[in-house]
């Protein structure tokens, strides 16, 4: 199940509900005393969790809701198909539609070990992993950009969270990175087995961050942008691992090493500390910083040297910007 977290607005803190533009066309953002660290609010006011089944989104709502009781804040089901452009421009329509702020984005969804096309023909792991998500968090920046304009709102308090992975580390040499041509034609290089596309997909979720950050400097934007391996975490990811061929079988046991080491609770610890933790605050593990690829938690510098090469990450912003941009046009 594809799930994306959206928070648009949080309760507690203040009593309230919930283009393409180059940066150096908006406005500087003045200094505000808000940028003083100050905490949030127990719970957010309205979250909406994004899935391509809604009837195990409502599944999953059922157990978090029953696990977390009375104390549980509202959750809106969305559907959303990331191996669908037509689907992600639906659902963020229907968010800007519904609300007037949205204060949280998180880009967490993934496909591992899957293979063919996504409906618009894309190679599927690069085409969810990266693609779905890039148009997603383009569609919904505006919103997330006049959230931050708002005097109540600290800069970086508005935040982008992309999780990627330790698996950059599979994606093949930068000479054969990125394979735009293929990927367009639902494939990829010959040399580049399953592993090595999802390593690449979540190479670009670190390189698509940055560029992010760079695009739009939290300074003029106010939105934080900020890219992590979340560790092994125990989930249903690398269900399609058990369906490769048996001369796949030693790379699996390899998976092994890594793979379910982490429960998944302790598996969003990086996520909710990227999310929310407070503007300002400098103790313990301090606040993540725009542009940064993490590891668990709050760890930088553990990302490979390609994944800190800015050419390949400004190679994928472009081709990802114009391949983006009959849905961006006027967005």
């Amino acid at each position: 199940m594809n799930c994306q977290g959206l928070t648009p607005s949080w309760q507690a803190r203040h009593p309230r509900p919930h283009g393409q533009s180059h940066s150096r066309n908006r406005r500087q953002r003045r200094p505000r005393q808000a940028n003083r660290a100050r905490p949030r609010p127990t719970r957010p006011a309205k979250i909406y969790l994004a899935a391509r089944s809604l009837p195990k989104a409502e599944a999953a709502l059922k157990e978090i809701q029953s696990k977390a009781g009375s104390n549980c804040a509202p959750i809106a089901l969305l559907h959303l198909d990331l191996a669908s452009l037509d689907s992600v421009a639906r659902a963020a329509e229907k968010i800007k539609a519904q609300e007037s702020r949205l204060d949280i984005l998180i880009a967490n969804a993934g496909v591992l070990g899957a293979e063919g096309t996504t409906k618009d023909g894309y190679e599927i792991q690069f085409g969810v992993n990266h693609l779905g998500h890039a148009l997603l968090i383009r569609l919904l920046l505006p919103l997330l950009m006049h959230t931050a304009q708002r005097d109540d709102v600290a800069v970086g308090e508005t935040r982008v969270v992309i999780v990627g992975s330790f698996a950059e580390k599979f994606a093949a040499p930068a000479d054969v990175i990125y394979p735009f041509e293929e990927l367009e034609r639902g494939g990829a290089p010959s040399m580049m087995g399953i592993m090595a596309r999802y390593g690449l997909s979540k190479l670009a979720n670190v390189h698509y961050a940055a560029q992010l950050a760079r695009h739009y400097p939290e300074g003029e934007s106010g939105v934080r942008f900020v890219a992590l391996h979340p560790g092994a975490v125990r989930t249903n990811l690398g269900e399609l691992l058990k369906t490769w061929p048996r001369v796949q079988s030693v790379l699996r046991r390899l998976m092994g090493l890594f793979v379910g080491m982490v429960s998944v609770e302790e598996g969003v610890w990086g996520q909710l500390w990227a999310a929310t933790w407070p503007v300002g605050r400098v103790d313990g593990i301090g606040e993540p910083r725009s542009g940064v690829f993490y590891h668990p938690v709050g760890v930088e510098g553990g990302g490979t040297p390609l994944a800190y090469d800015e050419g390949k990450a400004a190679e994928l912003w472009e081709w990802t910007e114009n391949t983006l941009k009959g849905y961006l046009e006027g967005a």
